[in-house]
């Protein structure tokens, strides 16, 4: 499980589209693509289909998009052919890149998340609840104790979580890997971790990923919090 904490701790969360350049003139072509299956076993082929870029100026056809299989700056060449297969070789959560360029050099970028596991037989944990800080909390100190029940598992197996946090949904980014403290509170295990060096007076968005010893991996909910003055 640590092989996939090394791996999202290099790479800015997934979800997120970021515009690469802007332009007043020429719009900024949007980068869009699909991945099918989003789990699989090692080495098995995976589909990327990036046919739903598109841009206000140029046609798709003329758009020419790039792939980065580790979610890194290692990008394939650029091509106008829109689908490609890739396989990963070990098991781990893996979060492919794509970069799409218009005919102005434009450029917008976008993250999927595709899980290798062991065996595909063995099914994903529930999402977890998470219990504070409060959705759209506000006044929270700089320390923050977060707080989130499992979900549940269908095998039973034994869980950990890596607790991600940003500035926005688009920044979310890895922040505390492979948590299995708990206390019990009213007869149910609360899963907690505490943080510091929040900055004062900013928003903050946090979420917590179930993971099992069979290389499954799920995000659950974003919530939002808000750190107080720091003169109050």
């Amino acid at each position: 499980m640590n092989k996939i904490a090394l791996i999202i701790t290099i790479i800015i969360i997934f979800s997120g589209c970021g515009k690469d350049d802007d332009n007043t003139k020429n719009h900024v072509p949007i980068a869009s693509f699909s991945v099918s299956p989003l789990r699989a076993e090692a080495n098995d082929p995976i589909q990327f289909d990036a046919s739903s870029v598109s841009d206000t100026e140029d046609p798709t056809e003329s758009l020419e998009v790039q792939w980065s299989w580790a979610g890194n700056d290692n990008f394939t060449s650029y091509s106008t052919e829109k689908t490609a297969i890739h396989s990963y070789a070990t098991e781990g959560v893996y979060l492919p890149k794509l970069r799409v360029r218009d005919t102005q050099a434009l450029t917008d970028s976008i993250h999927s998340m595709v899980v290798i596991v062991y065996d595909l037989n063995n099914l994903p944990p529930a999402i977890p609840i998470l219990v504070s800080p409060p959705e759209w909390q506000t006044w929270m100190d700089p320390t923050i104790i977060f707080r989130w029940k499992a979900g549940i598992d269908p095998e039973g197996d034994s869980l950990s979580f890596d607790l991600w946090i940003g500035r926005s949904h688009a920044t979310m980014s890895l922040h505390r890997p492979d948590i299995d403290y708990y206390t019990m509170i009213a007869g149910e295990k609360v899963y907690e971790t505490t943080e510091s060096g929040f900055l004062f007076d900013q928003d903050y968005y946090w979420q917590v990923a179930a993971k099992d010893p069979n290389g499954n991996y799920t995000l659950g909910h974003i919530w939002k919090f808000t750190t107080r003055p720091e003169n109050f």
